[in-house]
């Protein structure tokens, strides 16, 4: 876990070729609250009444998600009959209480300009986003487990208050999608698991659930593992990695869930280069398709060297940071490609 967060720290891809240049911003090493957890500090519960606490919203006027700059949709939809509910990954790293603050306009800035530009997008046109800000838990409360627990209950009941909010006043009826990473990844499990699975009406509504970043077993008995490309009713999660590489602390199972986000096999075998579309950059833009080669082996996805210009400057072991970025046209033409089922 250590190795995934200190990876998680990387603002993935600031590259500037021109002048031949690059930047990783590396986040300073974090700092553990100093105080215990205390409900108290928890700050304001959200109202999801308010559109201010949503960072993503078909009603907002201003809207994070966009398509990347260089790629044009054919095929966008602007009135899609599909909703995704899309639980962004931890972006609070320093601060000194165990769950962000609500009206923290600064991180709420931040999770819309990372987790939502890069992540969320991939259904634009596709799909209505619904993303809510939620009291997330500090990133060290995946090592302080005494505190950490009780911050994840808070950034769950946010969560779960958003998605019933969302569903008794904006689905009216219509399929979904589940959507998350990293920590969001563990409050969709949590809500799929609890929630959504036990209630026949949304169970019934359910397409598919994104749960990539975190090392995800099947939990529930009605929503199994997708094995196949076009398959729905089911979930998808990969974790990133450079082949060869494998964090000390992490779990080492094929029990683990996980697809190849190229292929979307989970068969072992590498997928070939020409099947990969491309990496969208933090410039917001895709460049480099038939750059990644991949395959999945004992719950993880390997990646062979990307062998692109530039490259040593962006090379990583862990690449859990760009689950998304790395595959965001596959992701999103392969999702097109399931839905012909419906």
């Amino acid at each position: 876990m250590r190795y995934l967060i200190r990876n998680l720290l990387i603002i993935f891809f600031l590259i500037n070729v021109t002048a031949c240049k690059t930047y990783r911003i590396i986040a300073e090493k974090q700092d553990t609250p100093e105080n215990s957890f205390d409900i108290n500090l928890s700050g304001e519960t959200p109202n999801y009444f308010d559109l201010k606490y949503w960072v993503e919203h078909p009603k907002k006027e201003n809207h994070y998600a966009t398509l990347p700059k260089n790629y044009i949709d054919s095929i966008y939809d602007y009135e899609p009959t599909i909703d995704v509910f899309f639980v962004h990954p931890t972006l609070y790293f320093k601060g000194n209480t165990w769950n962000a603050d609500i009206n923290n306009k600064k991180l709420n800035k931040e999770v819309g300009s990372a987790a939502i530009k890069n992540q969320a997008s991939v259904y634009l046109g596709i799909a209505k986003i619904y993303a809510p800000h939620y009291r997330q838990m500090h990133i060290q409360s995946y090592y302080d487990l005494k505190n950490g627990l009780q911050a994840f209950e808070v950034a769950y009941l946010d969560v779960k208050n958003a998605f019933n909010y969302y569903w008794e006043n904006f689905n009216k009826g219509n399929k979904f999608i589940i959507a998350g990473h990293s920590q969001g990844t563990n409050h969709s499990e949590r809500l799929l698991k609890e929630i959504i699975l036990e209630n026949d009406t949304m169970r019934n509504q359910l397409l598919i659930s994104y749960l990539p970043g975190m090392p995800i077993k099947q939990f529930h008995k009605d929503l199994p593992p997708c094995s196949s490309p076009n398959q729905l009713n089911c979930f998808l999660s990969w974790r990133t990695l450079a082949e060869g590489y494998f964090p000390k602390d992490w779990e080492v199972s094929d029990s683990i869930s996980c697809v190849n986000p190229i292929s979307w096999q989970t068969d072992n075998l590498l997928s070939k280069k020409e099947e990969h579309l491309g990496i969208l950059f933090q410039n917001h833009k895709i460049y480099y398709p038939n750059s990644i080669e991949s395959y999945t082996d004992k719950g993880v996805v390997w990646i062979k060297p990307i062998k692109i210009p530039f490259a040593c400057f962006y090379k990583m072991k862990n690449y859990h940071i760009a689950d998304y970025n790395l595959f965001w046209l596959n992701i999103r033409n392969n999702l097109r490609f399931r839905l012909n089922e419906i």
